[in-house]
């Protein structure tokens, strides 16, 4: 999205998600779905899923966490009502036959994607006012630690300040940007924006919320996956399972709503909300082996505090992102955080497959999509613990 506006790069995913689809029915054995679906319709959506929200994050500055957790609902919307729909339709039209239908149903991508319209210039100019505050806010706190070793310890806990990367033509504001931010030059060569795009993106804190990412989704994906054939085994029917299953979308639509109400609250830290979640997720995943819990009311519950829990992340996602990289580096971050979500989706469940096979019962992969997920809340608090430690050290 730094060549490409958001709005291009949405409608090429619609185009690819809805090519993908339309080849689905004509596929002549699994090979050939790996492809269809699997790296067009896949690679489409997710030209479709990161600027769409990207963008939510873009259009606001006081309530952006509340944006995108409504923006984000509506992936737990859709999840617990489109299994029923396609239950019906597959009933009457087959396999095959719904996959046309969803093909129709998917081509509305375009239309919204032709949609995302550009952020105003008003709201752009606001959004660097606000960072160009935080940032003078920040300079003038540290100028009364003093200088000297105070410095250099400051160097060593290398926690960033936000900053807007922009050149304005300013050289007041560049004295403002961060030692890591290299100034923006047109004539650069292309490897030293590479290096300032790396500079940007990679700090020590974004590493360690990717790979909190990605253990999150690999546990995640586990239970998303075996949870309804696991209902089944325990004696739960297929309407009764489906139904139970259905109550993570539900939990999630509201979850993503709750996450971005929260996190817009002052006096609440959103990375220490996200690795609640994490670890509330995981600790409720835990639950599902138990016995007493199989039941249609219990699994009904772990399921709807899961997709609760499932959802605050979600709608935490984009405004963490923000608050560790800044809005310019918003889209970049995002991106590379979808990579870490697709490895750990990708590796997750082979994993609780291989263990399922290992032990002949699904109860293991129930246990390990536990860890991942805790794992996950785990590695993200040392972003916190980091943080108060280097206060200390500078105090």
């Amino acid at each position: 999205m730094t060549r490409w506006s958001h709005r291009q790069v949405a409608v090429l995913g619609a185009i690819l998600a809805n090519m993908g689809l339309v080849l689905m029915p004509f596929a002549p054995n699994l090979e050939y779905m790996y492809v269809f679906y699997g790296i067009l319709s896949g690679l489409g959506y997710s030209l479709v899923y990161v600027p769409s929200h990207v963008l939510s994050g873009l259009y606001f500055h006081k309530h952006r966490s509340l944006a995108t957790g409504i923006a984000t609902s509506g992936s737990g919307f859709g999840a617990a009502i489109f299994p029923i729909v396609m239950y019906h339709i597959i009933q009457y039209y087959g396999w095959r036959g719904s996959l046309f239908i969803v093909s129709g149903l998917n081509l509305h991508l375009l239309v919204f994607a032709l949609l995302l319209r550009p952020v105003p210039k008003e709201i752009q100019q606001l959004g660097d006012i606000n960072i160009e505050l935080t940032v003078v806010s920040e300079n003038h706190v540290n100028s009364d630690h003093g200088e000297g070793t105070e410095n250099n310890q400051k160097e060593d806990c290398e926690i960033p300040v936000v900053a807007n990367d922009k050149n304005h033509g300013d050289d007041e504001n560049e004295d403002m940007v961060t030692s890591t931010m290299l100034p923006s030059n047109e004539k650069a060569t292309a490897k030293q924006r590479l290096t300032k795009h790396f500079l940007a993106i990679f700090t020590l804190d974004f590493m360690i919320y990717w790979l909190s990412n990605l253990f999150w989704n690999a546990g995640g994906a586990i239970v998303l996956i075996f949870f309804p054939e696991y209902a089944y085994s325990v004696g739960l029917s297929k309407e009764s399972a489906s139904t139970a299953y259905t109550m993570v979308g539900v939990g999630s639509c509201i979850g993503c709503v709750l996450g971005g109400v929260l996190g817009n609250i002052k006096y609440i830290d959103r990375i220490i909300l996200y690795i609640l979640g994490n670890i509330g997720a995981g600790l409720i995943t835990l639950v599902i082996p138990l016995k007493v819990m199989h039941t249609l009311v219990g699994l009904i519950f772990i399921c709807l505090i899961f997709g609760l829990l499932f959802g605050i992340i979600l709608g935490l996602l984009v405004v963490v992102t923000s608050d560790l990289l800044g809005v310019d580096s918003l889209g970049d971050g995002f991106g590379y955080l979808m990579l870490a979500n697709g490895i750990g989706v990708f590796s997750g469940p082979p994993l609780a497959g291989l263990l399922i096979d290992h032990y002949g019962n699904q109860d293991p992969a129930m246990y390990l999509s536990g860890v991942f997920t805790i794992l996950g809340g785990i590695v993200m608090s040392i972003v916190i613990v980091r943080r108060r430690l280097c206060q200390s050290t500078c105090e």
